[in-house]
């Protein structure tokens, strides 16, 4: 699908309007001249500002929302069992998934970035967007799945041919998009509700690369096995990174300074000094997400100086490690960590910073995932002192009874169980003490409690 095959009165329905990624699309279509509405069962800040933009938002779906539209875009919650995607079907409008509205979009750019991988997706995104935005003679468009803190959004429409967006797997909706340069900051197993496994997810990530075509790019983690495993079957030009200092990698870290969790390290390319870098982004694992997004500023043509520039003034994106304020003394951070590997790192990185101790506030997002990775999360807490527990935020897939919030909480020594958010609210009322460091975490509705907190 190509967007010039929408005209630009053209009348377009969302389903799933709410979501990160459409919210931004949709927003950018309403922008460049569509009428724009939707449904999504949630509403909440995203959905306003959707509504004060003059985008219709309905909470409740009746077919005669789509009678007068001309196309409808679904997200991935929105599987061809859904009783409203039924609806939607029978209704004979022509359908598009988020994935192929926004690889319609990224077509329009000569000059288009996706990055792909398990985590780090919005960080990174986010990360090349600042620098780009902040580089000298760039305007770029950019669309992460979380809210840029220096635009106050989750996506930004610029003037120029760079385009950077995040590119998801799930259920490989990554694979509508055709970009030049195809970033993969790693490969680890999850969304179990569609990857039958590794081999599964591994396979879709080498389509994903080689869908930047034999004069396109691919750069990956040359620290990630299953990245490079991958790339064996892509066709274009590989560039790799190692933020362990792997020599062999066109881009490396060396020298890496740790300064209460924040880095700074000198960056190689193909074994000659490049740049000096320090990271206002904390975290060890932001030492990668770097370097990918270095790699590929140096595709685009950016200047060493912009780039440096870029890094250090970038603090991050919103829901990853940020800092809501403070409470009963504990400094509180909210987080999108979700799976064992992202709530290790952002954990390694709460121990860094913190002065007292780390209490964590957790709720386990998809029944599925908790489920065929039990035994990683409960092992993904060790940097905690104190693990709090909630009821599981069950996205897109149906409750099981075999695992739960409460059953992770037994299995781990010390960690405690609550059923409501006030509940929990008022056991760190009368537990937390100065100088402890309150982390947030999770995919679900749990940055409620954050706000409220």
């Amino acid at each position: 699908m190509r967007i010039n095959d929408l005209k630009n009165e053209s009348n377009l329905y969302f389903l799933g309007i709410g979501g990160i990624s459409m919210s931004a699309i949709a927003m950018i279509l309403s922008g460049k001249g569509y009428k724009v509405s939707g449904y999504d069962k949630t509403l909440g800040d995203v959905t306003n500002k959707l509504e004060k933009n003059g985008i219709k938002v309905y909470s409740e779906f009746d077919v005669k929302q789509i009678e007068n539209c001309d196309a409808i875009i679904y997200s991935a919650a929105f599987g061809p069992d859904h009783e409203i995607m039924i609806e939607a079907v029978k209704s004979g409008k022509p359908l598009y998934s988020r994935a192929e509205i926004l690889g319609a979009l990224a077509n329009l750019y000569t000059n288009s970035v996706a990055i792909a991988g398990t985590h780090g997706k919005s960080t990174t995104s986010g990360m090349l967007g600042h620098i780009l935005l902040n580089a000298a003679g760039c305007d770029p468009t950019v669309v992460v799945g979380a809210v840029m803190r220096d635009v106050g959004s989750t996506y930004r429409i610029g003037t120029d041919n760079n385009f950077v967006f995040e590119a998801c797997e799930y259920k490989d909706s990554f694979l509508s998009f055709f970009p030049k340069v195809a970033v993969v900051l790693n490969i680890s197993l999850d969304h179990t509700d569609y990857f039958t496994g590794i081999e599964h997810m591994r396979d879709s990530f080498t389509r994903f690369m080689n869908n930047s075509g034999n004069d396109g790019f691919a750069i990956y983690n040359y620290d990630c096995e299953n990245c490079i495993l991958a790339a064996k079957g892509y066709n274009g030009t590989h560039i790799t990174f190692s933020g362990s200092g792997n020599s062999n990698a066109d881009y490396y870290a060396e020298n890496i300074c740790n300064n209460c969790g924040f880095a700074s390290f000198d960056v190689y390319k193909n074994n000659n000094f490049y740049i000096s870098v320090k990271l206002s982004a904390p975290g060890e694992h932001n030492i990668s997400n770097a370097l990918a997004a270095i790699a590929a500023c140096d595709i685009c043509g950016i200047s060493k100086e912009d780039i440096v520039k870029g890094l250090v003034s970038y603090a991050g994106v919103g829901r990853r490690f940020e800092y809501k304020g403070s409470f009963c003394g504990a400094d509180v951070y909210d987080d999108y960590a979700h799976h064992p590997d992202e709530i290790k790192v952002t954990l390694s990185t709460a121990k860094d910073i913190a002065k007292g101790r780390v209490i964590t506030v957790f709720q386990p997002h998809n029944y599925s995932r908790l489920h065929d990775l039990f035994d990683d999360f409960k092992t993904a807490f060790e940097d905690t002192d104190l693990l709090i527990l909630c009821p599981l935020y069950a996205a897109r897939d149906s409750v099981g009874t075999e695992v739960s919030s409460e059953l992770l909480s037994k299995s781990i020594d010390g960690s405690l169980y609550f059923e409501t958010f006030e509940e929990i609210k008022n056991y760190l009322r009368s537990e937390l003490k100065n100088g402890d460091l309150l982390m947030i975490m999770g995919a679900g509705d749990i940055t409620k409690l954050a706000n409220s907190i």
